[in-house]
């Protein structure tokens, strides 16, 4: 999705996400975790229907794409071969950028947020877990 094609609500909207990169020691985190993984389980969403963008590490692969209904990668956007080429891309992202990554805005995307529940001991891909874990968070 490009920014031009953002209404006004929604360039509000993206003018107050996090623009702090996530950086490289978040990032290497992330592609160890993934590596450890089978290839089902990454970072994402699992309920029905869109569930936003997830990370998986498949086949020697790193992927982000769109995950549906919670059943791992339906449409690739973006792939890595190295390790070392996904933890350069994702040092360099954060939400302001992941927010214009795949079908909808804003919408269950990539977040410093769901990578530090991802990293979590507890991580669960559930929808309803995430939520009790930002509760947590909040207090």
């Amino acid at each position: 999705m490009m920014l031009k094609q953002l209404n006004k609500k929604e360039l509000k909207i993206y003018r107050n996400l996090n623009s702090e990169n996530y950086g490289e020691d978040l990032s290497l985190q992330v592609a160890e975790k993934l590596t450890k993984a089978s290839a089902r389980n990454g970072l994402y969403f699992a309920h029905r229907d869109y569930c936003g963008l997830g990370i998986f590490y498949q086949e020697n692969t790193y992927v982000l794409g769109t995950v549906y209904d919670g059943y791992g990668i339906k449409d690739p956007i973006i792939t890595f071969n190295s390790k070392e080429a996904f933890v350069t891309w994702l040092a360099s992202e954060n939400d302001k950028n992941m927010a214009l990554y795949g079908e909808k805005f804003n919408n269950q995307t990539i977040t410093k947020s769901r990578i530090n529940w991802f990293l979590d001991p507890n991580y669960s891909p559930v929808w309803n877990d995430y939520c009790m874990y930002l509760k947590a968070q909040s207090h």
